[in-house]
């Protein structure tokens, strides 16, 4: 039977071992025809000569400058948009189960109102507790939470489920809705840019399911997570952003209270532990947002 052509878009930056352990893993994903593209951000670890050398059979986009995650993943899904029915969007700190894409395409393709399709992501070092199996954003005080997340996993999280919004370190998408809609909103950078496309594609008129049977393992904070105050800037930023540009439950009662009572709560916490430079990511980010100030964090 034909399969409908899938592309998959890796983004990378300086994590040579990982990639190529993703990259591994999706060499033994049992799909036809799957074309591979790492859009690298100006590593310096050798990793584009890594995969070069490794992976012949990839498309690497060697940027000379660092792109930003969404820019890249944008133009990775560029290059394969005219091509693909479905693109899986990734990142280079998971390992796929060798069905994920059948399991993905099944799915979308029995149901052609679904636009984003979101896959069941558990911890890399605790492969049977859930990181990840859909998400919603709150009505009322606009902070997102993900179903299941540190929890083992259970019957409840086997069942498809309509979501606010799918985890963007494994999704696949339509490359015909990616025609009308755009790709990611390349300003936001870092931090929420998935959850963006996701609203982007529901206000379309599509679907976003979660679709249990599709599997990954993510290793969690590898990249900026762990420079928490920056991670704090440009989440909180994108996070107002995403509020107040799908005006998100009861706006705009939800945007003002994430302001004025979220935010200010999670400070408080920072700064009874003593973590001020994390009370100060949060406050510039709320002024960022203020100032419309988007693009890469660089003060």
């Amino acid at each position: 039977m034909n399969r409908p052509p899938v592309g998959i878009v890796i983004v990378n930056w300086n994590l040579k071992d990982s990639l190529r352990a993703t990259l591994e893993s999706l060499r033994k994903v049992n799909y036809p025809g799957l074309q591979i593209v790492v859009s690298d951000n100006a590593s310096t670890d050798g990793s584009p000569e890594m995969v070069r050398t490794e992976f012949p059979e990839v498309h690497l986009l060697a940027h000379e400058t660092e792109q930003g995650y969404a820019r890249a993943a944008s133009l990775g899904m560029a290059h394969l948009v005219d091509q693909t029915k479905y693109i899986f969007s990734t990142t280079n700190d998971v390992i796929v189960d060798p069905e994920i894409i059948n399991e993905l395409v099944n799915y979308a393709d029995a149901h052609p109102e679904s636009g984003v399709l979101g896959t069941k992501i558990y911890f890399h070092d605790r492969p049977d507790v859930i990181w990840h199996a859909g998400a919603r954003v709150h009505p009322l005080h606009g902070h997102s939470y993900t179903f299941g997340w540190l929890r083992k996993d259970h019957a409840r999280y086997s069942q498809v489920r309509d979501c606010d919004f799918v985890g963007g370190c494994g999704f696949l998408l339509r490359s015909e809705v990616l025609h009308r809609i755009g790709f990611y909103k390349e300003d936001m950078i870092f931090y929420s840019e998935d959850a963006d496309l996701c609203y982007r594609i529901r206000e379309a008129g599509y679907r976003v399911v979660y679709i249990p049977t599709a599997k990954m393992w993510h290793k969690v904070g590898t990249t900026l997570a762990k420079n928490r105050p920056t991670q704090l800037r440009y989440s909180t930023r994108n996070g107002l952003y995403l509020l107040q540009r799908h005006r998100i439950g009861l706006y705009p009662l939800t945007l003002w209270v994430h302001i004025f009572v979220v935010s200010p709560a999670k400070m408080a916490i920072f700064a009874l532990c003593g973590r001020w430079a994390n009370c100060c990511g949060i406050y510039r980010g709320i002024r960022d947002w203020q100032k419309g100030k988007y693009g890469w964090i660089t003060d």
